[in-house]
């Protein structure tokens, strides 16, 4: 924690800055926003203190995709969903457009130096050492994993419903999901925890919300120190980081060394593997061989290496496992939905069970074009990391799709951008844009993905997975973005076609947290942490109502 000096001293430094950039740099005050409750927060209690999108989603109505808002002591900031100025960013401009240096100390705090906290070159070498691992190849021989975890979860299920005479239960399935997620990524590596059986092991109960717990709920005073630590030095910040007291900080250096052991160990096994000509085709065992075979410029540290495995079980399993929850809690909301998705599993199961070989196929989930209809919507009015931050590493202009008003009454369809400007990305308002998606985009609509029904509007070509911003774009998207996306495919292809989704009273109250990535979290229940509490019952044979 900061002494009070300290604190007052860094708070005379921010003020300074932002009096220096006002006089010495062009001003974004042409740009329209919302007017600052607060000198000393700004707008970020609004974003960060309410649930997800919903000042983004007033923001982007009234004053259109790219917004002037207020950081802390009177900063200006960007919040851009505009497809072009996006691509800019993203795509063409992408290492002129950094993260910002605290955000990459609290990336290494909880990772190390991974593809998270990797920028620029560094972030380029390592992208080149771990897309093996992610071709599509590899992706289709995560199926299995994913469907024997997905029957795993409905067993358990059935078991519960069972011990209730057979009614409808109410199960928190996020917590459910959160478990066959890490035990299907933890498969990818080779390493099995098993925790749908028993969430019991030291690293299950490390991960179990671990997101929520370290970031859910932010006072005012942490949403302060994290803005104004930018202003701290990289090496101050970072020995903060490693060596501060607080509670969340020791749940995050307790989480890493743990994970940093049995990476260790699964380097040593598997590069041993690898050099008696033998070895696995896990995504770490991929990655240690693009490693090895790789020039010595090239190749990761042993630092890096173990930062990937850390980096991929955070990312890869608590995400996934919040998008699926927000797809069920939409299909709890819209029973026809649910309804008419369950019908086509159940026809392809018929059609799959038909041939001569069974096994469930990639090749048989893109065939359900309801389903992937259904995680498209989900995706699109979900996107579980809402706002990627971005800082503009030179003076430039963004251009925009579609001219804005400025103060003074002038429609504008470019933006300049000096140089130190601090960019927040809306996915959530850019997935809601009423100029790419129709009129309707509040509304839970798969058939707007069906019939080509997309195809008539001008649909920017942005993103990697149906031109959503949800899993980002350009060079730094998620790599890993094609096994969410079966994954996805296999749980609910396997949960809705055996059980039913209903509301209950305390589904009602679902709010979408913010917590650097989005979460469901009960109204009135917050200090019960992250949940989504659904009536679950085995699903009608005959699904038509």
């Amino acid at each position: 924690m900061f002494s009070s000096s300290a604190a007052a001293g860094l708070i005379s430094l921010i003020l300074g800055y932002t009096l220096f950039k006002h006089f010495t740099r062009p001003s974004l005050s042409m740009v329209r926003g919302p007017p600052s409750p607060s000198f000393v927060f700004g707008n970020l209690l609004e974003l960060f203190q309410r649930p997800v999108g919903e000042a983004d989603f007033a923001w982007q109505s009234q004053y259109g995709n790219i917004v002037r808002l207020k950081s802390i002591l009177g900063e200006d900031r960007l919040l851009i969903s505009d497809p072009k100025a996006l691509h800019k960013v993203l795509n063409t401009s992408t290492y002129g457009y950094p993260k910002l240096s605290n955000l990459r100390v609290l990336s290494r705090t909880i990772n190390g130096k991974g593809l998270l906290w990797a920028d620029g070159e560094d972030h380029k070498r390592q992208r080149s050492i771990m897309l093996p691992g992610f071709g599509l190849k590899e992706c289709k021989a995560f199926l299995p994993i994913s469907k024997d975890c997905a029957d795993s979860i409905s067993m358990k299920w059935m078991e519960t419903i069972g011990n209730s005479d057979g009614q409808g239960v109410v199960i928190n399935v996020l917590d459910w999901l959160s478990r066959g997620s890490l035990d299907a990524i933890s498969a990818a590596f080779d390493v099995q925890l098993n925790t749908i059986e028993n969430d019991l092991h030291p690293l299950a109960k490390k991960y179990k919300s671990f997101l929520a717990d370290v970031f859910g709920l932010p006072s005012p005073k942490q949403i302060f120190i994290l803005a104004a630590s930018k202003f701290v030095p990289t090496r101050i910040l970072q020995w903060l980081a490693d060596n501060g007291s607080s509670p969340r900080l020791a749940r995050v250096r307790d989480l890493k060394v743990m994970v940093t052991g049995i990476a260790k160990e699964l380097v040593r096994e598997k590069a041993d593997a690898l050099l008696q000509g033998k070895g696995n085709t896990d995504i770490f065992t991929l990655l240690i061989k693009a490693n090895m075979d790789a020039g010595a410029k090239k190749r990761l540290s042993d630092e890096e290496l173990l930062a990937q495995m850390r980096t991929l079980l955070i990312a890869g399993h608590e995400t996934t496992a919040a998008t699926i929850s927000f797809i069920l809690l939409e299909l709890a909301r819209h029973p026809r939905v649910q309804s008419r998705l369950r019908d086509e599993i159940r026809k392809t199961e018929t059609t799959i069970r038909a041939r001569s070989d069974p096994q469930l196929t990639v090749i048989d989930l893109d065939a359900m074009p309801y389903l992937n209809a259904v995680i498209k919507e989900g995706l699109r009015f979900h996107p579980i990391g809402p706002h990627p931050i971005r800082m503009s590493g030179h003076d430039d202009v963004l251009p925009l799709s579609k001219p804005v008003l400025t103060e003074s009454g002038e429609m504008i369809d470019e933006v300049l951008v000096p140089k130190g400007t601090e960019i927040m990305i809306s996915i959530a308002a850019y997935n809601r844009n009423k100029d790419i998606w129709g009129e309707d985009v509040h509304d839970f609509k798969p058939d707007r993905w069906l019939d080509g029904a997309m195809d008539d509007k001008k649909v920017p070509s942005i993103g990697v997975y149906s031109n959503l911003m949800t899993f980002s774009s350009g060079p730094r998207a998620c790599l890993g973005w094609r096994f969410a996306v079966i994954e996805i495919q296999a749980f609910l292809s396997t949960l809705v076609g055996k059980f039913e989704f209903a509301m209950t009273d305390r589904s009602e109250r679902i709010i979408r947290q913010p917590m650097i990535v989005m979460a469901p979290m009960v109204e009135g229940e917050l200090d019960r942490g992250v949940q989504m509490p659904l009536a679950v019952s085995l699903a009608p044979q005959d699904s038509d109502n």
